[in-house]
């Protein structure tokens, strides 16, 4: 079960990012020559007005191919030939289906949750609360911990999790006025391993479910998603996780295979999967702009040059450039692959 919904989740996912780049380009009258969705040998074939339809084995890739380089020079509907905002509205265009397709699920991940939406703004505190007596205060909405602009309270865990001291500097909306907290406190308890773990010692409001606080807790949780995945990356490049981080398709199963069973109610499954999605299609959206060959971030860059220079920039060049970047991301997915399964067997 955790296989066949990590194929279909992948399916969909990827099948709305080059649909975004399809219909874009439609709208640009470029002629588009393929569209598939999967990688590897091909097992259905449908030939439209112009473009050959396809679904390949493999679910984790897909494309949308536009008219070859030798059949463009004359053609007004090919991609090269097409005024450079044109093209960037394509690359970005996938992107921002999978975005789109996050907000699509935070929205109704939103509805089926049981219960009112979770605030930021404290309700109350625990029994000789650090942090009350550190500068927090019942009915105060936390907008800001250490710099960082809280939209959710999942922005707030984020930061609680990533502290190592439990001293926090906040800004809070305190009666109408922002007010500025320098160390506010937190508890920390040592397990016997002698790592320790903050205490969260205050509660907050519980918001009434409306279809605008529905709307706005989407829009909030759709940036928070976003932000999450940019820091994650940051924190990947700058060395604070390891390579070793990193999980491809193998290990999303094993993360949904240990979060539904067939023991919880068949909604809660079903919550699970949406917000696992949702992850996963902003991840894919926002990797998909790094500015790196043969990803649509490292094409728009080519195109920006194109701009800077006034000129085209030579097919072999950019080709043998993205063919490095198409040869190192699959090496990238191997080694998560082989990552994947070397954690399932506990090493």
């Amino acid at each position: 079960m955790s296989i066949l919904i990590t194929v279909i989740m992948f399916g969909i996912i990827i099948a709305l990012h080059e649909f975004g780049h399809f219909i874009v380009a439609k709208l640009c009258d470029v002629r588009i020559s393929e569209f598939s969705i999967g990688v590897g040998p091909a097992i259905f074939k449908k030939k439209g007005k112009e473009t050959l339809f396809c679904i390949r084995l493999l679910p984790f890739g897909g494309f949308c191919m536009f008219e070859s380089d030798e059949d463009a020079e004359n053609d007004e509907r090919a991609f090269e030939n097409k005024k450079t905002w044109q093209k960037i509205l394509i690359l970005l265009a996938g992107a921002m289906m999978n975005i789109l397709l996050g907000f699509l699920l935070v929205f109704a991940t939103t509805c089926l949750e049981p219960g009112k939406i979770t605030s930021t703004t404290v309700s109350n505190f625990y029994e000789n609360a650090k942090s009350e007596q550190t500068g927090l205060k019942t009915d105060d909405k936390i907008i800001e911990v250490n710099g960082m602009r809280v939209f959710v309270d999942g922005d707030i865990l984020y930061q609680f999790s990533k502290d190592k001291d439990g001293v926090f500097d906040m800004v809070v909306l305190r009666d109408g006025e922002k007010v500025k907290l320098e160390g506010v406190t937190f508890d920390l308890i040592a397990d016997e391993s002698g790592n320790s773990s903050m205490v969260i010692d205050f509660t907050v409001y519980g918001k009434d479910k409306t279809f605008v606080s529905i709307c706005e807790r989407t829009v909030n949780q759709t940036i928070y998603i976003s932000r999450i995945v940019i820091l994650s990356l940051v924190d990947l490049i700058s060395g604070e996780y390891s390579v070793r981080d990193l999980s491809g398709p193998v290990g999303v199963v094993s993360v949904i295979g240990s979060a539904i069973s067939p023991q919880q109610a068949f909604i809660n499954n079903v919550i699970t999967v949406l917000t696992i999605s949702s992850l996963i299609t902003v991840n894919v959206g926002i990797f998909n702009l790094i500015p790196f060959p043969a990803l649509d971030g490292g094409k728009i860059v080519f195109r920006i040059i194109e701009v800077i220079i006034k000129k085209k920039i030579k097919p072999e060049i950019e080709g043998t450039i993205s063919a490095i970047g198409m040869f190192l991301l699959f090496g990238l997915m191997i080694f998560t692959t082989l990552n994947d399964i070397l954690k399932l067997f506990g090493k």
